[in-house]
This record gives structure tokens, sequence and C-alpha cells, in this order.
């Protein structure tokens, strides 16, 4: 209908997926509202924010029926047009409503907080003055500091101060990598450019570094820090205030002014990964974002992620990567070991001998656990071989009973087959906790044994064993390290998991690079893994530190299985046996299907049944399965999706 009308086009923040597109508000006459700007308006009876995305003189909606908008969140515009442009992508990307996006990339607004901004000056953004950095680094210290990369070193250099670019840095064992990305920094700063840093946990030394030094020019999102401390250190950002934010995934979507560096740090490491909608992956969006700004984007990781190793494939990432002499010089010393000569024992003699010797050089031993509690994969008690599934070969658990159950496919067996080696029928599982790992060292221990199972924890001074898991495996060591020792890897690599293998290999050659950091002779570095399958690919690959390796033998693996990196994964979950549109939930999967997808399930999903779709084409099967999507959402049936899921199959 024609007429005069001002008319905001509003995403209002809820929910259900029928309901994902933009809703007409009246603009009264008091109030101005532009494109970005957060807005209180009445939805279903209850107030909601929102988030205007257009603005019109007039709308399909009567006139008399325009609702109008109740109130305007803040005298600033939280999200400007290109951002606008980026959650929207992000929505597309990872098949989710934009309205879920939204709550994940904007903070709760707190007025004290922007009352004591514009009493100090800085707020809102058209008064705030935009502050200077310290001049580039030295270029002769810069370029000795990456002669080891050779010409991707030298692009990368040249990409920060002043071009644009997507890069996978793989740092040579031991790398200060901490000193190298504030070095960065530094020079983007100093080009007038802003600087993205996320990191996988809130303990990191290397987000600690950058933040110093960066100074005053930095804020730090890690660790969740209190709703207004949010909203202040958002604010800070938003205004120009502040020109380096370091973060988790949540900080994937801070604002900056001027973006010309994202750095993801470990970038492989599955905390990235959102396990709420809109189940976003921060690896994607910030070299989407780096992309969109002109900027560089930077995954740092010795072991890619699939989807970097299929970027690489694809010349969509330049390696940055070392000389191939000069990294095996740098490697650590990895001995793999099976104890087939060896009564079973959780730690083998090489790994006690290992961790003796280093403590009584004055140094930590560490050993890396596979988790708290006990493992829920099984082994013959007699002869240590593992169970396996006989549908899919993924490691058998127990049923809580005498049974079996596969978390791979879900295969169920009400009583154990005996053990195909040696024909035992007792079993135990194949992992131990750290807790059962570091009561069981110091009974024998000539020095402390401390079990870390977090990042906050400190550890005592050397000489010491440090019992650790995956949470307290930080970028840097926490000292001197003489011995690792991974007595649980096998566990790690058969994973009912898409990235179980890549994983398993990340998270060891990130420990193992502790015996060789700060220019300890790798000459001097022991690491033991104690292993019933010595001859694993991943295994083979951290011996020779030799990821692309691995990555080259994998992908001919996943290949024949049409798994990632050869095709795109996505999953569906579900409430157990929900139908929708009036049929069982795999018959409705099926008949939404984009030609040449695969659907495999259900298998078992946190309390749910999930459905992996194997695809191409990953947005067609995402516009295939919208209708459905929409069906579900209207019937009240939950119906998650995950693109590019990496924890379960």
């Amino acid at each position: 209908m024609a007429g005069s009308l001002r008319v905001a086009q509003v995403v209002v923040e809820v929910a259900p997926f029928h309901l994902d597109h933009p809703f007409d508000y009246l603009v009264p006459d008091d109030l101005e509202v532009e494109v970005g700007q957060r807005v209180q308006v009445v939805f279903s009876g209850r107030r909601v924010r929102g988030l205007v995305v257009g603005t019109a003189t007039s709308s399909e909606v009567e006139p008399p029926r325009l609702r109008p908008i109740a109130s305007v969140l803040g005298p600033h515009r939280w999200v400007r047009p290109d951002e606008l442009e980026v959650l929207r992508w992000a929505a597309a990307r990872f098949g989710a409503p934009l309205a879920d996006v939204l709550r994940h990339a904007l903070p709760n607004r707190t007025v004290d907080v922007e009352r004591r901004a514009a009493e100090a000056g800085w707020f809102p953004p058209d008064v705030a003055v935009r502050p200077r950095s310290d001049p580039a680094p030295d270029p002769g210290l810069l370029a000795d500091a990456w002669r080891a990369y050779g010409d991707g070193g030298g692009s990368l250099r040249e990409a920060v101060a002043a071009g644009a670019g997507s890069y996978l840095w793989r740092p040579l064992p031991g790398e200060d990598v901490a000193a190298r990305l504030a070095e960065l920094a530094q020079l983007c700063l100093a080009h007038d450019r802003d600087v993205l840093l996320l990191v996988p946990d809130p303990g990191s030394p290397t987000a600690d570094a950058v933040l110093t030094s960066a100074g005053d020019l930095a804020v730090d999102l890690r660790g969740g820090p209190a709703p207004r401390t949010v909203y202040r250190r958002w604010l800070l950002a938003r205004t120009g205030q502040a020109r380096v934010v370091v973060g988790e995934r949540g900080a994937a979507f801070a604002p900056l002014e001027r973006l010309g560096l994202a750095v993801v740090l470990d970038e492989a490491n599955p905390a990235y990964k959102e396990r709420r909608s809109p189940r976003h992956h921060a690896r994607e969006v910030a070299l989407e974002r780096a992309r969109r700004a002109g900027g560089v984007g930077l995954l740092v990781g010795t072991v890619p992620s699939a989807v970097s190793w299929r970027l690489l494939r694809e010349r969509r990432l330049t390696p940055v990567v070392p000389d191939r002499d000069a990294e095996r010089r740098a490697r650590p010393r990895v001995r793999i070991v099976t104890g087939h000569d060896q009564p079973r024992a959780r730690l083998l003699r090489e790994s006690t001998a290992a961790l003796r010797a280093a403590t009584r050089a004055g140094t930590y031993g560490v050993v890396l656990a596979a988790r708290r509690g006990e493992g829920r994969a099984l082994v013959c008690r007699d002869c240590g071989e593992r169970l396996s599934c006989p549908v899919c070969a993924s490691s058998l658990g127990s049923d809580g009973g005498v049974g079996t159950v596969c978390e791979g496919c879900g295969d169920r067996r009400a009583r154990r087959s005996p053990c195909r080696a040696c024909r035992g029928m007792e079993v135990v599982p194949l992992a131990a906790g750290a807790q059962r790992l570091g009561a069981e060292l110091r009974r024998g221990s000539e020095v402390e044994v401390v079990v870390l199972e977090g990042y906050g924890q400190p550890p005592p001074p050397p000489p010491a064993i440090l019992v650790t898991t995956r949470g307290s495996v930080l970028d840097r060591p926490p000292g001197p390290v003489g011995a690792v020792v991974l007595p649980d890897l096998d566990g790690a690599l058969r994973r009912p998991a898409l990235d179980a293998a890549e994983d398993a290999l990340r998270l060891a050659c990130q420990v193992a690079a502790w015996t060789v950091h700060a220019g300890r002779d790798p000459a001097t570095s022991t690491v033991v893994v104690q292993s019933r399958e010595p001859d694993h690919p991943a295994l083979a690959a951290l011996a020779a530190w030799d990821p692309g390796g691995f990555w080259k033998q994998e992908v001919a693996t996943r290949a024949a299985l049409r798994f990632p990196p050869a095709a795109h994964a996505i999953r569906v979950t579900v409430p157990p046996a929900a139908h929708v549109d009036d049929r069982p939930v795999a018959a409705a999967l099926s008949a939404h299907l984009a030609p040449g997808d695969d659907l495999l399930g259900p298998v078992p999903v946190e309390g749910r049944e999930g459905y992996l779709i194997k695809c191409d084409d990953r947005a067609a099967t995402l516009a295939a399965l919208a209708p459905l999507r929409s069906v579900a959402s209207r019937a009240g049936v939950e119906l998650r999706v995950d693109v590019d899921p990496v924890d379960a199959l």
C-alpha cells in the first residue's frame, strides 16, 4: 500500500526457523531510525529486541495493523552495512536464522556504560578520536624472524602491512608464535589497520603476549567477563578506541573499524565450533570478515583441519611453511612403543624411564590423559586388543551390562564377543582418566605429581610430573619440558568423530612441541607414544612431523567414504521417534535431499536421533532442507542443523 509511512524492517530476535524474515514496524514521529540500529518492539505480546535491516515508505501490512517501534536501544548503530552483510552471510553459510547470528554477535546493552563513556569523551562513535599506534617493527628484524618461511613469509608480511589475502601458517616446532603474532599485529596497527585475534581457550599465553604488546589499544573478551564489562569493551571496539580485539569463538563477530588482520590460533581446535545455533565456526567467520574488509586472514596450526586442507587444495589459502630440512632438524624426537613384550600397564617401561629422566634433569615430565574420568572405549584385559564394531570398525563401549554399543553407527549387541586375538572375555577401558593416572604415578614418583584439568591451574615449579587433559594444553608450555608421554592416543584416534584422526594428531603435535620450545635442543627431546596401532598414518606423521603426508593418505581414505574434505557434511538431529510432515524423520529427510546427496543414520547423539548428510553442494542441500525445516518449526519439532560438524558422526 503506497503512502508516506515511515516503516522499519526489523529482524526480531526470536528463535523459530519459520520466523526467519524481517517484520514491518511503524516508526513513530518522535523517533529517528536507521539501518543497523537495535530497537525494542512488541512481538507476540511481549517486548523483544530486534535489528533494523531496512527502511521503507510503504508496507504490505495495512497501516492500522502496523505496530510502532517501542524504543531505540542506544544512540549508535550496532551494525554497519558491511557488517550486516557478514551476518547475513553467516546465517546462509551455516543454515541458521539471522536472529540467532545476531544474538551471538551483539552484547546486551548497559545504559550506565554508555553514560560513563560519554563522560569520558569517547561515546557516541561520532565524537571519538581514533588512537594511533607505535611505529612498525624494524623491517630487518622482521625479515630475519620470518626467514625460515621463505617466500610465503615474505608474502604474508607484505600483505599484513598493506595488502590482502588468506594464509595458513605452520610454525616451526618450538617457534615463538606469540612473538611472531605480536610483530604482525604491530605491523598492521602501524599501517592504521586493526587486528582480531581468536584463541581456543581463555588461558592462552599467546593472547597475553599480543595484549601486552598492544597496550591500551587492545581489549580482552576471553573467559566470559561480566555483561557490563563485555558491553564496555565491545563499545571500545565499536567506537574505534580499541584497535585489537582478543577473544575466543564468541569474539569472531566483534566490531573493528578497519580490519586488517584476522588471526585464528590453532585453527583446527574443535573449541572454535559453536554448539548452539547458528553453530558457526569462528575460523570461517574470521576468514570471510578479512576477505570482505580487504585485509589478511591468517590461520595458524601445525595440522590443518579438513576444511583448511580443502582450501589449500583449491588454492584459496596460501601456505606459509618452513623449509622442510629446517623442520626436520627442529622436530622433537618421537618414539612409538607397543609394549607387546611387557606386562600390561598404564605406563610402559619407556614412558616411566622418560619421565624419570626429565624430572632428574630438573624439568617437567608431562603425561597427556585422554579425559578426566574413565574411557568408554573397551579393550581386552588380557592382551589389550581394542573391541571394534563389526559394522563400521569404530570402538565399542559398554551398554551398562554385558553387551556393547557402538557410538559410531549405533549397532548394539546383547553380549560381548570373545577377543579376536586371545579369546578373552574380560574388558577394561582403553584410557584412564587424569585422576587415576595421577594416583598411579604418585605411588612410585620421586617428585610431585600434579593433575591439571583446566587452564586456570598453576603448576608447581619443576621438577614435577604434570598429568594434563586437553583442556590444560595451552599454546605455550608451563615451563621447561624434558619429556612428554602420550599413553592414550589410540582412544583419541578411534573416537566416533569426523575429525578424530587430525584432532588427535594436532593435539599430539602441540604437546610434543613443548619439548623443543624456547630453543631447547631437539636432540635431547623425548616424546613417547604408547600404541597398539603403531602403523596408523597419524602416528607415522607425528614421528616424521609431516602433516601434509598424513592428509595425502587420509584424503584417499575419506574420498572412498565421501567424508570431508572430499565432500561436505551436514548433521541433522531431532527428538527420538519424531515425525515431520506426518512422516518419520528419515523418510522426510530423504524426500528433501538435493540430487546426489547421501543420508546416513540414525545414530544416537546426546539423547537425540542424528542423521548425517554427505553432499557436494552445501548451499543446494540447505536450500532443499529449508521447506522441511519450516514445517518442523511450525509443528514445534526442534530440527537442529549443524553444517560442517566436528564432534560426532
